[in-house]
């Protein structure tokens, strides 16, 4: 994901004027030829270079910073003044070898202007230096992972409000306590110990939206894959875990090195942090101690995190746009990596639900309007959504274009900032198609389409088999255009035939013609419509729980434990604040359970406890005193949690969570983790610090896009990947 991330308070920092004018001189002949030579992507673009020296004082908890900056005059004139933290304490700014003033404005931020003081004829570029000081909380001893960015202004930046700032290059030399290692963006040129002491130097030629810094007690594990320097930074040493991270690098770099362009930096580091995130920056990723162990980590995020460095960290994202990369990235690391394996068509349909349960039209946004996740409603919109549409324009050009139109978008735009009209002039160069009317649907417009096959009849006539269709979008708002796949199986055939048609009419009526019997009908079988599911192709799920609009509760009877009953209280209560919908009515108990309520049910004696184990019975779920036997395994009431989400009162729309705690100490953990597990529709998990064991989905029965005239099994082949595993 790419990290506009709210880093910790940054500390105070103290900074040794180490600068040499020789090598600032060296440095400026090394840095325009770099701009001479450097590709057309980023060639025009204005860049500032900040030669940095922070010295870590530990004891004082601060840091020296020496910041010597290379400004060009245009960019000067374009921006009133520079900006540092307000938490800095300026020892000295000149500007070209005169100091100027400083002035503390009304935000809160340390800034001086440069325009005023420059002398008639000059061009630049101008010389800067900045002598600072700031709190910085660095130890000798244990420390929780410090994470400082450009949001925390711990370097001098322009004062531009809605703008897409200039980029950045920098060298950045940092001195710590020789325990504490300090991790950036770009090639480590140095890294030595002496008398108690760190040095490292961290240097990024490549233009960059800021400069970040992480630093932790890092044990530094190394590896190399062909020119690329490749790390591991753990909090504890652990070569096993570091070798299957380096292990997984080397493949994901040349499976995106061969689909999109060359790996674009001189290294990639897995960094741990204390903290449990997931962020991918340029040339690294900063994951948290508990998510790098998660096995699964290393096929999912870790590799979206990594095609981040072309998508987001390579070609950057228009602040004035919407957040295209987020969706891509999805599309080419988590979908991918599953089509690979012939299970794309279930991860398009979890996407699907997943919008399908939490966005509803209170929350609903377009894709130009997504920034980043701060709901599960964004999320389904920003990320399932985004994989769908870059899914359907694969669809509408082809593989090969598609492939080709992605290079060309990243190739154009290396370095800089880019928007969806970027990502519609690459697709129709390519394609030599005008695509103005796709685009202007799916990221200028909100909602989706949703289906409805209203009848099918069938005739024979002149040896023909004659299908028809009467398909309706049956979404309040105004109609889609789309392409929709349509599976026919015949009485003679294995496979079934598949017909594109484009849906553009609220009803529409589709004429099909065989020459064998057909005996069932799908539409969109794969799921490669963007839509609204009908409400009898979700399954119960703990995602449409979560994302309903009303919720109620039901807490157990008296004779439950007072200690875990005060445990179903604070889940009840979470149930709120853990949901992205905007109208959540909870109400303890309620005399008249109706249609029109989505119902959580605590505890295994409740009022409706008989009822939905008479209901889990059809799915083969067995109850007895002491446990509960699913999926043809036995569970223990004790030290067990269990969670069952089904139809409620045969509600189309409407669900009952069942929720049994082993213990109030298990409680906090699943309010933690459940939300997580939105596409399952039913939980065991084990222990006070509740681990999953079982999870698993209800069967989907798809009415309302399918038509059978003849009972019987129906396989559907799968799709050719975008990719082979063996990608040439």
């Amino acid at each position: 994901m790419q990290k506009k991330i709210t880093p910790r308070e940054s500390h105070r920092k103290q900074i040794r004027s180490l600068a040499k004018s020789t090598k600032l001189t060296i440095y400026f002949l090394t840095f325009f030829s770099y701009i001479i030579i450097v590709s057309s992507g980023f060639a025009s673009n204005f860049l500032i270079h900040h030669t940095l020296t922070v010295i870590m004082n530990s004891e004082q908890s601060k840091a020296d910073i020496y910041d010597v900056m290379s400004i060009p005059r245009s960019i000067i004139q374009s921006s009133p003044s520079f900006r540092l933290t307000k938490n800095s304490t300026i020892k000295q700014v000149t500007f070209n070898g005169k100091n100027i003033p400083t002035e503390v404005s009304d935000d809160g931020f340390v800034k001086f202007k440069l325009l005023q003081h420059i002398q008639e004829g000059a061009v630049g570029p101008f010389k800067v230096v900045c002598n600072y000081s700031l709190p910085l909380a660095v130890t000798s001893n244990n420390m929780k992972t410090l994470f400082i960015s450009g949001k925390d202004f711990f370097y001098p930046q322009l004062d531009i409000i809605d703008k897409t700032k200039p980029k950045v290059t920098f060298q950045i030399k940092i001195q710590s306590p020789s325990n504490i290692k300090i991790i950036s963006q770009g090639k480590k040129l140095k890294d030595i110990t002496k008398s108690g002491r760190r040095t490292v130097v961290w240097e990024e030629n490549k233009p960059q939206e800021e400069i970040l810094l992480i630093a932790d007690h890092y044990h530094e594990f190394l590896s190399q894959h062909e020119e690329i320097d490749l790390y591991a930074y753990l909090r504890d040493y652990d070569n096993d875990l570091a070798k299957k991270y380096f292990k997984a690098t080397k493949s994901y770099i040349d499976l995106y090195s061969k689909l999109i362009a060359p790996y674009p930096y001189k290294k990639f580091a897995l960094v741990e942090n204390s903290q449990q995130t997931g962020y991918g920056m340029p040339s690294f990723t900063l994951l948290g101690s508990r998510v790098i162990r998660f096995p699964f980590i290393l096929h999912t995020s870790y590799p979206h995190e990594i095609l981040h460095n072309w998508f987001g960290n390579g070609v950057y994202i228009d602040p004035n746009s919407g957040n295209w990369a987020e969706g891509l990235t999805s599309y080419l690391a988590d979908h991918l990596l599953l089509e690979q394996s012939r299970k794309g068509r279930q991860y398009r349909f979890q996407e699907l639900m997943k919008y399908s349960s939490y966005v509803n039209e209170t929350n609903d946004f377009p894709l130009i309007k997504f920034k980043g996740r701060d709901s599960m409603a964004s999320q389904a919109i920003g990320y399932g959504k985004m994989l769908m549409v870059f899914h359907m324009l694969r669809l509408e050009v082809g593989d090969t274009v598609f492939i080709n139109a992605l290079r060309n978008f990243y190739n154009n735009n290396q370095y800089s900032h880019a928007g969806f009209k970027d990502i519609q002039v690459s697709f129709e160069s390519t394609s030599g198609r005008n695509l103005e009317e796709f685009f202007s649907q799916w990221i200028l417009r909100k909602g989706a389409p949703q289906l409805n096959l209203l009848s099918v009849s069938q005739t024979q006539q002149n040896g023909k088999h004659r299908l028809k269709l009467e398909v309706k979008q049956i979404q309040p708002s105004p109609t889609f255009k789309f392409r929709l796949p349509i599976a026919v199986w015949l009485i003679d055939k294995q496979k079934p035939r598949i017909k594109n048609i484009t849906i553009s009419k609220r009803q529409q009526t589709i004429p099909l013609s065989f020459s064998s019997k057909p005996l069932k009908v799908t539409l969109d079988p794969y799921h490669d419509v963007f839509r609204r599911l009908n409400p009898n192709e979700v399954p119960p799920n703990i995602g449409s729980a979560y994302g309903a609009n009303i919720k109620k509760i039901m807490l157990p009877k008296n004779s439950v434990s007072n200690e875990l009953h005060i445990g179903y209280k604070l889940f009840a209560q979470s149930i709120k604040t853990s949901s992205s919908a905007s109208n959540n009515s909870l109400k303890q108990n309620p005399k008249h359970i109706t249609q029109t309520s989505n119902l959580w049910v605590f505890g295994k004696n409740n009022k409706l406890s008989n009822q939905i184990q008479t209901q889990l019975n059809q799915y083969d779920v067995q109850f007895d005193e002491q446990g509960v036997t699913l999926d043809g395994k036995y569970f223990n009431w004790q030290n067990h949690c269990f969670v069952f989400t089904l139809s409620h009162h045969n509600s189309e729309n409407e669900q009952i969570v069942w929720i049994v705690a082993s213990s109030k100490k298990s409680i906090p953990g699943l309010i933690r983790k459940l939300p997580h597990y939105s596409k399952y529709g039913y939980l065991v998990f084990e222990g006070d610090q509740p681990s999953n064991v079982v999870k698993g989905t209800w069967p989907s029965n798809g009415i309302g896009v399918h038509h059978t005239f003849t009972k019987g099994t129906y396989p559907l082949p799968s799709t050719t990947p975008l990719v082979q595993k063996n990608l040439e």
